[in-house]
């Protein structure tokens, strides 16, 4: 085993570290939790030929699709994913442990993801700093993103976006189950022939097939978000690097949209019959 040597990036190191820093008088104490975080947590980025930062909500079901995505960045050869909120916690005096986190990781790793499915917690914060120092290389992936300001039914998603919303809406007028599925079907009837009406070629099949294949994945009404994160979402959008989502499959397919290499695949691809014609 080599001994120890200096990180290939120290650069990037030293210009993290200095904003972290920068404006505070802190205790030896923060210094030593700053150097333990970067002994423990970058080496990994650089012993692999692809880095990512995962940046979004860690708890529950957020965290559980979150760390999916995660999972099939690192599906690429000699890849690495991190997700922050999955790294050692630290004892500091001043230095806020975020702060820490968010530059050494961020300035290290050659490609940053967000996946948001909500406009609480701390999204906003990153959000705020990524398009600040590291707007080049960070991807969003925000669930049920449609547009800023959109009102109008423009895109398929647009559609989609407004059966979910008659799915997830609680009729507090009709009391009777029956009647308040009744009164769904109608009302999605009349959004897919507003649909067809724009040129959005899609069927009441395909929208329910959309919100059974939903509601197994992502049991959850369609994600609010502030103005602010909105506003985020949009200038990466602009840039080229903004993927909504509606099913966690097809949050996992938007990996590949990640820079870096192709997750591996089979040349030819098993099926059921391969094993039952045995």
């Amino acid at each position: 085993m080599s001994g120890p040597r200096v990180p290939q990036n120290a650069n990037a190191i030293y210009q993290a570290v200095n904003r972290i820093f920068e404006g505070i008088e802190a205790p030896q104490r923060d210094w030593q939790e700053v150097i333990r975080y970067m002994n423990e947590e970058l080496p990994r980025f650089e012993q692999a030929d692809t880095s990512y930062l995962v940046l979004g909500s860690y708890r529950g079901q957020y965290g559980h699709r979150l760390r999916e995505f995660a999972n099939c960045l690192n599906m690429s050869t000699n890849s690495e994913s991190i997700v922050l909120g999955d790294t050692l916690d630290l004892d500091t005096a001043v230095i806020p442990e975020f702060d820490i986190k968010i530059n050494l990781l961020g300035e290290f790793a050659d490609s940053i993801a967000g996946v948001y499915e909500k406009e609480d917690g701390g999204e906003s914060p990153e959000l705020g700093v990524c398009r600040s120092l590291f707007a080049r290389k960070t991807f969003v992936f925000p669930r049920d993103y449609t547009g800023l300001t959109r009102d109008n039914l423009e895109t398929r998603e647009d559609v989609i976006q407004a059966a979910l919303s008659i799915y997830y809406t609680d009729f507090d007028n009709i009391d009777d189950k029956d009647r308040e599925q009744e009164k769904k079907k109608r009302e999605l009837a009349s959004l897919i022939t507003a649909a067809q009406r724009e040129g959005i070629n899609i069927t009441e099949r395909e929208l329910t097939d959309i919100i059974k294949e939903r509601t197994a994945s992502v049991d959850e009404e369609p994600a609010v978000y502030s103005w602010v994160h909105l506003s985020f979402f949009k200038r990466w959008e602009a840039m080229g690097q903004c993927y909504p989502w509606t099913t966690l499959e097809e949050l996992r397919d938007l990996a590949d949209e990640m820079p870096g290499p192709v997750r591996p695949r089979w040349e030819t691809e098993f099926d059921v019959d391969t094993f039952l014609d045995e």
